[in-house]
């Protein structure tokens, strides 16, 4: 099993977000991934990041679509690739309703969307000049004219059926999130619905997971804290189906009840231990391995130990984390 490392969009010190990876490059890890919501900005932080490792592969983990044409994100994996030739992954996806809100944007087609950007992203990472009249995007005549980064993977992050079977229909990679372990097996199954139409098999690709993870001895503590977190996550449209799907309904319906209401402590309070165990791996280091198992088991290739994207991170917990999973 490959264990990955996932950072969070904190605006974390440059210093310590570079410590972090050389531990985990030192620590035998396969992967660092580093996301996007209103804060960092992920291709730039992964540039920085490639350029003060040696070895460790750097995954945008991810970056939505929305907020680039495919000539840019082309353009941007053909930079890092300069920066790092062979080290840097692209893992793109929809993000959620919400985040394009805050950036003015329509929520709209996720799935042709998806394809669509996914073909035009091939063919501009593989040198061609391309003019295409599409539904979405309509370059005309684009080129990169730097060398085009022809191997680098693209993984689409994927919860819901169609788009975990696009996923395995046209990404090289999928990384799942936010569900509980039982959940892969049918996640997986889906992936392979799509391969097989392309005339592959779910063996082809790296099925990654992001599983928010924290390592420590204060387990009520840290429950509430991440039940802090979760609570943002259950007002996401592409997260509420999945929860939905994988029996949380009640659960949400009565979290979103009290955030109607503007009673947070409430829709807080309205989430069971029960799920919080089920979404994140926490407790001691024994502890998480042990729930880690879980989920290597259910089929993952690529299991990613993301620090929650929390204002009460510390370095330390960093640290510890990085320490925890060491290979």
């Amino acid at each position: 099993m490959r264990i990955g490392l996932g950072l969070p969009p904190l605006g974390m010190a440059m210093d310590l977000c570079s410590e972090i990876v050389q531990r985990a490059e030192s620590a035998g890890f396969d992967s660092v991934w580093v996301g996007e919501a209103w804060g960092t900005e992920t291709c730039t932080m992964v540039g920085a990041l490639l350029a003060r490792s040696q070895r460790i592969h750097i995954g945008t983990g991810i970056v939505s679509l929305y907020l680039r044409p495919p000539t840019l994100t082309a353009m941007q994996a053909a930079t890092l690739d300069l920066i790092a030739p062979g080290r840097a992954r692209l893992g793109l996806g929809v993000s959620t309703r919400n985040i394009n809100t805050f950036h003015g944007l329509d929520w709209d087609f996720p799935l042709a969307r998806t394809r669509e950007y996914v073909a035009l992203l091939r063919r501009l990472l593989a040198g061609e000049r391309v003019s295409h009249e599409g539904r979405f995007y309509r370059p005309q005549g684009f080129q990169l004219s730097v060398p085009a980064p022809r191997q680098m993977p693209i993984y689409l992050a994927a919860v819901n059926p169609k788009m975990l079977q696009l996923a395995g229909e046209m990404a090289d990679g999928v990384q799942l999130a936010w569900l509980p372990a039982r959940q892969v097996p049918h996640s997986l199954a889906e992936i392979a619905k799509g391969a097989q139409r392309a005339g592959r098999r779910v063996e082809d690709l790296d099925i990654g997971c992001y599983i928010h993870t924290m390592v420590t001895d204060d387990r009520q503590r840290t429950l509430e804290q991440l039940r802090r977190i979760l609570v943002g996550y259950c007002q996401a449209n592409t997260y509420i189906q999945g929860f939905r799907r994988f029996g949380y309904g009640e659960i949400l319906d009565q979290v979103h009840a009290y955030w109607r209401a503007g009673d947070r402590a409430q829709a807080q309070a309205a989430i069971p231990d029960s799920m919080v165990e089920d979404l994140y791996i926490f407790g001691t280091a024994e502890e998480c391995h042990a729930q880690l198992e879980t989920f290597t088991r259910a089929g993952l290739s690529l299991a990613v130990v993301a620090a929650p994207p929390t204002s009460r991170l510390t370095p330390d917990d960093l640290r510890t984390l990085v320490d925890t999973f060491a290979q």
